[in-house]
């Protein structure tokens, strides 16, 4: 994709692809658990006996336990949603529909991501960084409010065999990647002017781009296969807000305060995008308003969305200038990428990692 309209990689995403560099890695501790000679690693002290692995539900891609990293258990539901959201992106198609060769692609890539994030997280909370209750709290709300419901999360948490507590382990979790990411490797990180010219006149083609819109959005998101009340009440939310905002309310503040969607930190900016890249009805919206201007109430697949254009560019190449912005994320991303990389290589050289699953084929048969 073009770097003008490149999205900028969040820190919870650079966590979960960390290790993908070192994909080929875990194939070959798959290969060889059975072989390892503990001789060549440092003890590690196992989970206790009574340690709880909830059972994989019926209908399930994979056991309930599909590795250990220092003891500690990977869990076969962890693997398939990481697997499931990102079949999302392509339809959903069902699993026994896959080729061998992609489905053994993305176990993979997915395990090699798990063993990343607990490496990670493990290595954070020796430092110690932790996590306070009211943090976790506070991330726990945005998903109830992502949710709609507490029905509605109730009922994609037994989807995913998690209760909710489960669900605070796991944003705990990552609230401690996240801290130990910010603290001891992005104020490492700095991008200068003259990083940035070199990589701009080295590269000049990856700044040429076609007709681009920058967007901003509140969504209220709405659940699939939604009861007609739970469509009524989102819309009711989204209309009130729709008030607020023509009103003259900060839409950056409100979208932080408000939005269901991922944007939400940033105020609701989703960057740069071409055509093609949004929900149509949304890129319809988007495209026939001006600058400045915010639309009524669009409704996608994924909800209800109130919508502010900040920025139309016709085709064209960037100037330095212009790309200032999403250039110096991409660089600092790139650092990020390299530093991470690093560190979960010199972890893993350390740990004991059991992969108790093959990587290919039909891993439910």
């Amino acid at each position: 994709m073009k770097l003008l309209i490149r999205l900028t990689i969040t820190t919870l995403l650079i966590v979960f692809l960390a290790g993908v560099a070192v994909q080929a890695d875990v194939i070959s501790q798959q290969s060889n658990a059975q072989q390892q000679e503990p001789a060549q690693k440092p003890p590690v002290k196992q989970e206790p006996a009574e340690e709880k692995i909830p059972p994989a539900a019926p209908n399930a891609l994979f056991p309930a336990l599909v590795a250990r990293v220092n003891g500690k258990a990977i869990l076969g539901r962890d693997l398939e949603q990481r697997i499931r959201e990102e079949l999302l992106s392509i339809g959903s198609p069902e699993w026994k529909n896959l080729r061998e060769d992609y489905r053994q692609e993305l176990v993979s890539r997915q395990m090699t991501s798990l063993v990343g994030s607990e490496l990670l997280y493990q290595h954070a909370s020796a430092l110690p960084i932790k996590a306070t209750d009211a943090e976790v709290q506070a991330e726990f709300d945005q998903v109830m409010k992502g949710a709609g419901s507490d029905a509605a999360l109730n009922m994609e948490l037994a989807s995913r065999g998690m209760e909710r507590a489960d669900l605070r382990k796991e944003l705990e979790k990552t609230l401690v990647v996240q801290k130990f990411i910010r603290d001891n490797i992005d104020k490492k990180i700095t991008v200068t002017p003259a990083e940035m010219s070199e990589y701009y006149s080295k590269n000049t083609e990856e700044f040429r781009h076609p007709d681009v819109i920058r967007t901003s959005h509140i969504l209220i998101s709405i659940p699939q296969k939604a009861t007609p009340e739970q469509e009524a009440a989102a819309r009711q939310r989204a209309e009130a807000i729709l008030v607020r905002v023509r009103k003259g309310e900060d839409f950056a503040k409100l979208a932080r305060e408000n939005s269901m969607d991922a944007s939400a930190s940033g105020g609701g900016d989703i960057g740069f995008v071409e055509k093609g890249q949004l929900d149509p009805a949304y890129e319809n919206a988007a495209w026939s308003m001006t600058i400045g201007q915010t639309s009524g109430l669009i409704r996608t697949s994924f909800g209800y969305h109130i919508i502010k254009v900040a920025d139309k560019k016709k085709a064209g190449v960037a100037s330095l200038e212009e790309a200032k912005e999403e250039l110096t994320a991409f660089l600092i991303d790139r650092k990020r990428s390299a530093e991470l990389d690093k560190l979960i290589k010199e972890l893993r050289s350390k740990a004991q990692i059991s992969i108790l699953i093959p990587t290919g084929g039909n891993p439910g048969s």
